[in-house]
């Protein structure tokens, strides 16, 4: 069955200018090197965690052993996943580059700005579902691997809504977006914790109702600096578009980890056209194989917050 193909345009025959698709979004959580990256993990990645309880004790003549080594590790296994793609070129003559393409009524050629179009737009949508699969997918569903917070929620050592925090009770908005989400998230922060290098990460909602009320506040953007970046306190906050509505994760980079085969799986598209290997089906096919899955080391180190009604 080939990939269904619908076409609505005001253009007959000959058209000028650019094909453009969707706008590409990158993978919000990889571009931002907010996680470590494993690559080359092709089946299983043993995230090793050691925790060590301080033994120190008033000194006394003799060899006392105190204190306590904890070893214990969580697993990552990503999940192997494919897109594929068969189009009919004689879908594009009509409206989009019949030029191109040429008279011939066996339709012989792939125009490059159709497969280039393709390719992009293929990416760019596979870039911004494994965005939100990194963060909400559900193994359960056979196109999507367990993301962060399905695996937090199944979790009972994340410092989340009946450990160590209460979860708001409303959705985020300019007045409750300090008391209610950011002050409880940090403050569930464990002490030792708060002197390292922390991604504080926030649902698109969060960052825009904690803009406005900023702006509310009399608080300007730099004075007039486009690129300036919301922060609170000593903590730059981090817009990430794969996380739910009302979110906050708060955690070391180093503790969450993002683990696939190649990092370049998700740049690479192949697109064949059938005509120019003798199978004469007029069609263009395309596939992209990749693999994907998160994991974390010390559950205690993250703090997750999130509505709940």
């Amino acid at each position: 069955m080939a990939t269904t193909t619908t076409i609505t345009s005001n253009y007959e025959g000959k058209a000028a200018g650019a094909i453009i698709g969707q706008a590409f979004k990158e993978i919000d959580t990889i571009s931002k090197g907010l996680v470590t990256i494993a690559e080359d993990v092709n089946f299983k990645l043993s995230l090793r965690k050691i925790q060590y309880t301080n033994g120190t004790t008033a000194y006394s003549c003799g060899f006392t052993p105190a204190g306590a080594i904890v070893l214990n590790e969580n697993t990552l296994e990503p999940k192997k996943f494919k897109n594929d793609l068969d189009v009919c070129k004689e879908d594009f003559r009509a409206t989009w580059s019949d030029g191109i393409m040429g008279a011939n009524a066996s339709n012989p050629n792939a125009p490059a700005d159709i497969m280039e179009a393709l390719q992009m737009e293929v990416l760019g949508a596979m870039a911004e579902k494994l965005e939100t699969d990194m963060w909400q997918g559900d193994a359960g569903t056979a196109s999507e691997f367990d993301g962060f917070l399905t695996l937090w929620a199944a979790d009972a050592d994340i410092i989340k809504g009946g450990n160590g925090l209460t979860n708001p009770s409303a959705v985020v908005s300019e007045s409750n977006v300090l008391d209610s989400y950011l002050k409880p998230a940090l403050n569930a922060v464990p002490y030792a914790l708060r002197r390292k290098e922390l991604v504080v990460a926030v649902s698109p909602d969060v960052a825009q109702m904690y803009a406005f009320k900023l702006a509310t506040a009399g608080v300007t953007n730099g004075l007039g600096n486009t690129d300036f970046a919301l922060s609170i306190g000593r903590y730059q906050i981090q817009v990430v578009n794969g996380l739910p509505d009302n979110t906050i994760a708060i955690f070391e980079k180093k503790n969450l980890v993002f683990g696939t085969g190649l990092l370049a799986d998700y740049n690479t598209f192949t697109l064949v056209d059938e005509d120019s290997i003798g199978l004469l089906t007029g069609k263009v096919r395309g596939k992209v194989v990749y693999s994907a899955g998160v994991g974390y080391y010390n559950p205690s180190e993250i703090v997750w917050l999130t509505y709940e009604d």
